[in-house]
């Protein structure tokens, strides 16, 4: 296949206009691609990586009522629910995700699924259910345990069932009733034993760290990226810079929440905890810009109030908080890529890669909330759909939201 007159972000500071060869699954140089290929005519459209996000959460809907739904719902029609949720992410423009925290094992078993080719979404990763202490922040999709054997041994189990990823969880959060986000969970050797399982198999750890020790915690038991971060400090982005960490900072959910009506009925134990923790979680944001730790896109989507769809949400926030739009666009490709360890096969358009891509109309590095023009999604060289007059169809699905920034 060959794709002419577009207008493609390669990852600089300019698009450029150029010729995209795909052969099979893969870019090819279009030069080399035999006289007879199809051609698509893409005049008047901007062609982008195929988008990634960093973390999600399939097994959790997205409604005001997520969490007692999962709680309380059949774990097959959870397991359908994921899927279902799977297909909206991609047709939105999602190519890629790391799923981080689904009950039971249904978040692996979806990936092994859409792997197959029997349900259609986004390449995954999955962590399998979080680790988290008794009682935990994040339970409901999450295993319980005390003490570092049963760390050690809840990271074996998941790796067992093919977990790409290990999830720990450091400290309490938002969702959860009846836990603090400064306040500590796991561990630094709970957490570090299961971090150990991961990295002898090669594989990445991540944890939900909020408060200054839960952060600080994690860095001490090694995980490779922290997700939310919201209170940062200066020796604290010292030793991420130092061990090479990433920041994963899921603005979505605290935004969504604080932009939401009064109509909206999310917990409001949810909202008080928004509300204490936005300008710290917005600050520490800002500086961990400022002194380049690398900076990845996920949405925490499912959570209370934050449906599944488009990572481009995400990126559109950390443009609204201060970071630049050429940073923000890799922060949801080669970066996110990079980070989650599928550097040099996504995120790129590039000879070799995997031809995943997007169609939207306008330049996202002069307006990122051209973003929300999106026309139509491949991934692994197939045409998902193309419409270049669909964005009307994508509000009336819920998978972007005009009536946010």
């Amino acid at each position: 296949m060959k794709i002419k007159n577009a207008k493609v972000w390669t990852g600089g500071k300019a698009l450029e206009q150029r010729d995209i060869g795909i052969e099979g699954a893969r870019f090819v140089d279009p030069a080399k691609l035999d006289p007879r290929t199809d051609v698509i005519d893409a005049e008047g459209l901007t062609i982008l990586p195929g988008l990634i996000n960093a973390h999600v959460h399939f097994c959790l809907d997205g409604s005001n009522d997520s969490v007692p739904r999962l709680i309380s719902e059949a774990h097959l029609t959870t397991a359908y629910r994921a899927a279902a949720a799977a297909e909206d992410t991609l047709r939105a423009g999602t190519t890629t995700v790391r799923d981080v925290g689904c009950s039971g094992a249904i978040g692996i078993y979806l990936k092994k699924a859409i792997d197959a080719g029997f349900v259609r979404g986004p390449r995954m990763l999955a962590s399998g259910p979080c680790i988290v202490m008794t009682g935990g922040h994040n339970r409901f999709i999450g295993v319980e345990v005390d003490g570092v054997e049963e760390a050690r041994k809840a990271a074996r189990l998941n790796l067992k069932m093919g977990a790409d990823l290990i999830k720990v969880v450091a400290t309490g959060g938002v969702i959860t009733s009846g836990v603090e986000p400064e306040h500590v969970q796991l561990s630094a050797l709970e957490m570090k034993a299961a971090v150990d399982e991961a990295h002898n198999c090669g594989k990445h750890a991540a944890s939900h760290a909020q408060g200054e020790q839960g952060i600080a915690n994690s860095l001490d038991a090694g995980v490779d990226t922290i997700e939310h971060g919201i209170y940062l400090t200066p020796l604290l982005i010292e030793k991420m810079l130092k061990q090479g960490s990433v920041l994963v900072p899921t603005l979505t959910p605290m935004r969504r929440i604080l932009l939401s009506s009064g109509e909206d009925k999310l917990p409001d134990y949810a909202v008080e905890k928004m509300r204490r923790t936005s300008e710290p979680w917005l600050e520490s944001f800002r500086k961990a810009i400022a002194a380049g730790i690398p900076i990845v896109a996920g949405t925490d989507a499912g959570t209370p109030g934050n449906p599944h769809g488009s990572v481009a949400v995400e990126v559109k926030f950390m443009v609204e908080a201060g970071m630049s739009e050429e940073l923000a666009l890799k922060s949801a490709t080669s970066v996110a890529a990079e980070a989650i360890g599928l550097g040099g096969k996504i995120g790129q358009i590039r000879e070799g890669y995997v031809a995943d891509l997007i169609f939207i109309r306008g330049n996202p590095l002069d307006d990122i909330h051209t973003l929300d023009n999106l026309c139509g999604v491949m991934k692994d060289g197939e045409m998902i759909w193309f419409n270049p007059g669909a964005r009307d169809g994508l509000i009336s699905k819920g998978w972007i939201d005009p009536a946010l920034p």
